[in-house]
Order: C-alpha cells, then sequence, then structure tokens
C-alpha cells in the first residue's frame, strides 16, 4: 500500500527507496505474519478451543487469502514496479512506470488487501458466530 501511495505521487526516486526498503523488510513482515499464525494456532489448542467455530473459521480463509495475494499479486507487482522505476528519468515516470501506476488493479487490489485486513482483525477480536 505505502509503494502504492507514492508511485501515485509521481516521485520516481522516492519510489526506488521504497520498494528498496520494501524488499529488506517484506521477509521481516512476511516472518511476523507467519507467527502470528503459528501462535494462533497454540494459543487456540491450548485455550481448549475448537479449531472449527465459525470465526476461526473465517479467521482462516482471510489468512490465506492475504497469503495468496502476498505472493500471486504484491510481490510480482513490487518486482514490475522496482524495474520500471529503474528504468525511469528520475524527474518523471516513463510511459511504462504511469501505465503500472494507473492500471485499475493497482487502486483496487490495495483496496480489497486492506478491506481483508480489517475483516481479519475484526474475527480475531470479535468472534462473531462464536
Amino acid at each position: 500500500m505505502l509503494s502504492g501511495a507514492v508511485a501515485r505521487s509521481g516521485d520516481v526516486r522516492a519510489l526506488r527507496r521504497v520498494l528498496a526498503t520494501e524488499d529488506r523488510f517484506a521477509p521481516v513482515g512476511g516472518g511476523i505474519f507467519a507467527l502470528g499464525i503459528v501462535f494462533g494456532f497454540i494459543t487456540a489448542i491450548s485455550g481448549d478451543l475448537d479449531l472449527t467455530q465459525t470465526w476461526l473459521i473465517i479467521g482462516y480463509v482471510l489468512a490465506a487469502f492475504i497469503l495468496v495475494n502476498a505472493f500471486v499479486y504484491h510481490a510480482p507487482q513490487a518486482r514490475k514496479l522496482e524495474a520500471a522505476a529503474k528504468a525511469s528519468p528520475d524527474d518523471q515516470p516513463s510511459a511504462e512506470l504511469r501505465a503500472l501506476i494507473d492500471a485499475p488493479s493497482a487502486i483496487w487490489v490495495n483496496v480489497l488487501d486492506g478491506a481483508v485486513w480489517l475483516a481479519l482483525i475484526y474475527v480475531m477480536v470479535a468472534k462473531p458466530f462464536s
């Protein structure tokens, strides 16, 4: 989401810096997400929760969507943005970079991703249907 916002600003140098930073920290974020899943299962099992409760199944589906979306859309999109930003002049986005920035999928996937994250947080906190 951050790289998308910076890309829409049109500042190519800032986009390069953000993408480089995301490259370094993406494994950390992925690791923290995976640890959250592992600790969630440990907590559910040790807390005597039924792992088939509706709110947990919804959580599994939302977490799986986030993981799949990260590898199917976000990682390839970041590589495309990075390559286009490197090939772009410093003062303005190239036509290729502008096409990636303005692609409708770039906006809609980020909106969907944000909604899924909010839904996951809601489900894990409110535990609806339990």
